[in-house]
Parts: structure tokens; C-alpha cells; sequence
């Protein structure tokens, strides 16, 4: 089975963000693409932090995919000036093959299981799951930059905070192919004003008596 696509330099640079840079589960320093029933994505994940992006409307009854490791892909995602060139992949078994307009690159796929995302974006939201949550403002920023790749300038992510389960990340003001998930901080003590902020109490000033 072949499996054939096409990927711009900008959505490359945009999930790298958010793959691992080192990490024993060496699958996760990489791009998952998969095309299923829903159509053509990319994926990556450091396990704090995961993205999604739809890149076409291609589909597939059966689900397939293929992870392109970090090593390649940073030769393979060019600079800002080429951001909307397109990479046309063929990837057989692990065998992959990307040419641009300029040459062809061949490298081997990551032998290994992506996780499950499904399992982590949460499909249904009700309305007792919403509460308030805190974040590592590190990883906030991570997709920040994801969107200053996509989108040409850095956007304000909105986050929808699942008290100290996994929040949702995403940029409705400028298209909604890309979804984010965010991991919280697990414990954390609420703000609050502390005591030397209040004001004194308005208590009647004590003056001595007179002889």
C-alpha cells in the first residue's frame, strides 16, 4: 500500500513545535500523518502538549499512517520565504520519498504505534467539566509560536480550561483546521490578594490624655 500526500514547509515547522526533542519514546520525535475517514492530518505530541492539523479532504475508509521522524523533517521545512511550498510525499511500508521543486529526499519512517489522540482530545464537553485550570506559561507559548507559522503572526490560543483535565486549544478567529490539547498543571493553590494589600481598619486615632 502506498500512501501519497502533500504537506506545505509552514504546517511542518508548525507541528514541530509541539513533537518531542528528546525523549526515550523516540516515535514521539516526529510528525504523525494519517488519513482516515475524516481526512488527511498531521500529529504531534510531547505528552504535555498536542496539536492536530487538517492538511486535506482526502479520506480513507481504512485508517492509515505513517510518522515522519524529526531528523528528516527539519532539513525538509525550509524558511519563512517558502512557507507555502508544497512537499509531495510517497511513503511504501517505511520507505519515504518527498520531492520538492528542487530534488528528492528519501529517509525511513518511524517504526512504532502513535498514541491514540482520540483518546485525549475530549469530543464531548459538558458544562460541570468547565473550571478553572493552571498552565505552564512555557507551553502556552509553544502554541503561539505553532500559530505565528501558520497564520504569518502570532495569536492570543483560546483555551478551554477542564479544571485538572486536559484543556482545549484552538484559534477560531482565523480557521478552525487546527485543534490543540493542553496538559494542566496538577496542582496548584488559588490566587488571592494577600493580607498587606487590605487597607487598615478606619479605627479612631488614640491621643494621649492632658494633666
Amino acid at each position: 500500500l502506498i500512501m501519497k500526500f502533500s504537506i506545505k514547509r509552514k504546517d511542518i515547522r508548525a507541528m514541530l513545535h509541539l513533537a518531542a526533542k528528546k525523549d526515550l519514546r523516540y516515535y514521539l520525535q516526529g510528525i504523525n500523518v494519517v488519513r482516515d475517514n475524516r481526512g488527511t492530518y498531521l500529529e504531534a505530541t510531547d505528552g504535555h502538549v498536542m496539536g492536530r492539523l487538517l492538511i486535506d479532504g482526502i479520506r480513507s475508509d481504512v485508517k492509515i499512517n505513517v510518522i515522519l521522524p524529526t531528523e528528516a523533517l527539519s532539513k525538509l521545512k525550509g524558511t519563512k520565504k517558502q512557507g507555502d511550498e508544497w512537499l509531495s510525499f510517497s511513503v511504501e511500508g517505511l520507505a519515504v520519498e518527498c520531492i520538492d521543486s528542487q530534488s528528492t529526499t528519501r529517509f525511513s519512517a518511524h517504526e512504532a504505534r502513535f498514541p491514540d489522540t482520540d483518546r485525549v482530545i475530549p469530543m464531548v464537553i459538558k458544562d460541570e467539566d468547565i473550571k478553572p485550570s493552571t498552565f505552564n506559561p512555557d507551553l502556552v507559548s509553544r502554541f503561539v509560536d505553532v500559530s505565528e507559522e501558520l497564520y504569518g503572526k502570532r495569536q492570543i490560543p483560546m483555551i478551554l480550561q477542564r479544571g485538572n483535565q486536559s484543556a482545549l486549544v484552538s484559534f477560531p478567529q482565523m480557521d478552525d483546521a487546527f485543534i490543540g490539547v493542553l496538559m494542566p498543571c496538577r496542582e496548584f493553590a488559588p490566587a488571592k490578594v494577600p493580607q498587606w494589600c487590605y487597607l487598615p481598619s478606619n479605627k479612631p486615632i488614640e491621643t494621649p490624655e492632658t494633666v
